[in-house]
């Protein structure tokens, strides 16, 4: 279907051609017409399939059909700021030309900023603690709230969120359309969909409905060689842009001192850099100023950047959920993409059982000059379930 075929307001058409947004994916020909019909809805789907321009198009249709548009009537909350930033960016290319305003309230901002933009703002984009900071204060009326939409919810949740979401839910008006969206479906948020949503829809899009295919390898490697491995794989396996993952800060700051050693600029991201820091690099790395982005899991989940061609697992992920969601940076909408995990000796079991929980095996990559040896890897299981045997022991 065509967005053409939806009857949407002439500017609002406009500014989907810009885009170059002409055919609806499959979670908008589910949720559009739902969400016109102003019924409460719970969507389930992967990232890259256009949720967010799913909600938001009914959303802006809505606004400029009412001429009466004078107070804030939409919510959207989501769990990082980077998110936040991402999707008002998006949102307010769909209202280019309007009379509509947005306002964006995250952790990082300065009061003052935020709340001028909320003087005009018909649409609030917020971060749970920043927007509860304005609602305790008395900052912000949303009285006149018809639309709470909640993206990345399962996140939110992993994110501790619950309390502060919990909150702001009955401090809204009782008679509203709600949406709330995620990337899975966790028993903690369907509790919470059946409490607060009424007869909703649910809407659901299969994995496979995502059109890039993504190349998993994994490689394993001894733990002192894995950085040697990396600019191997930048020099002769990713021709553009590649985001590293690894779990820690000074993982972080390890890595990229010692691509700047080896003469090579990377852009390194992790939540304690300031909020000008952190829009600073995803903008550079946005604009392909720099091809190598190292990251905590920071930028896991939601953030999109285009054509991204790899992402490289510096370890083995703590979860099926992480891995998921780390190589779905890549591999969006119709572009092909590359993900490559590294694993040591120490990590080898962590990966069998992650393979497991995934329920596929992964390709093994061993045409690389730093493989591990067969030989480590059996002593360094050996030596795991020596140690596992001797706890037992101490137990007894």
């Amino acid at each position: 279907m065509n967005f053409s075929a939806l009857q949407l307001h002439k500017l609002l058409i406009s500014n989907l051609e810009k885009q170059q947004l002409s055919v609806l994916t499959a979670v908008q020909e589910m949720a559009i017409p739902t969400i016109f019909d102003a019924k409460d809805c719970l969507v389930i789907a992967p990232t890259g399939t256009g949720k967010t321009e799913a909600v938001a198009i009914p959303i802006v249709q809505r606004l400029l059909e009412n001429e009466t548009k004078t107070q804030v009537s939409v919510l959207i909350l989501l769990p990082t700021r980077e998110l936040c930033i991402q999707t008002k960016n998006r949102i307010a290319n769909l209202l280019t030309g309007t009379d509509l305003h947005l306002a964006c309230f995250y952790g990082g901002g300065t009061y003052e900023s935020q709340l001028d933009e909320y003087a005009n703002a018909h649409m609030i984009l917020a971060t749970p603690g920043r927007l509860l900071d304005f609602m305790e204060q008395g900052f912000i009326d949303l009285k006149h709230l018809n639309t709470l939409v909640i993206d990345e919810f399962d996140q939110l949740l992993n994110l501790g969120f619950a309390m502060e979401i919990n909150k702001i839910l009955q401090a809204l008006p009782t008679e509203r359309q709600s949406i709330f969206m995620s990337a899975t479906k966790t028993a903690e948020m369907e509790k919470i969909a059946q409490k607060r949503l009424k007869d909703p829809v649910e809407i659901s899009i299969r994995e496979d409905f995502k059109k890039g295919k993504i190349e998993e390898y994994v490689l394993y490697v001894d733990k002192n060689d894995k950085k040697d491995l990396i600019r191997y794989l930048l020099e002769t396996k990713i021709k553009s842009q590649v985001i590293i993952f690894t779990r820690t800060i000074h993982a972080v700051e390890r890595i990229a001192a010692d691509l700047s050693r080896n003469g090579i600029s990377a852009l390194a991201l992790y939540g304690e850099k300031s909020q000008q820091q952190r829009e600073e690099i995803i903008r550079k790395f946005r604009n392909k100023e720099d091809n190598i982005l190292i990251s905590t899991d920071l930028l896991a989940r939601g953030i999109d950047f285009p054509n991204l061609e790899a992402i490289i697992n510096y370890e083995v992920p703590d979860s099926p959920e992480i891995y998921t969601h780390r190589i779905g940076r890549t591999g969006r909408s119709a572009a092909n993409g590359h993900a490559f995990t590294l694993c040591d000796a120490e990590d080898n079991q962590k990966w069998i059982k992650l393979q497991l929980s995934l329920k596929k095996q992964v390709n093994i990559d061993d045409q690389h000059p730093f493989l591990l040896s067969w030989e480590k890897m059996l002593s360094n299981s050996q030596n795991t379930r020596r140690k596992g045997q001797a706890k037992s022991r101490k137990r007894r």
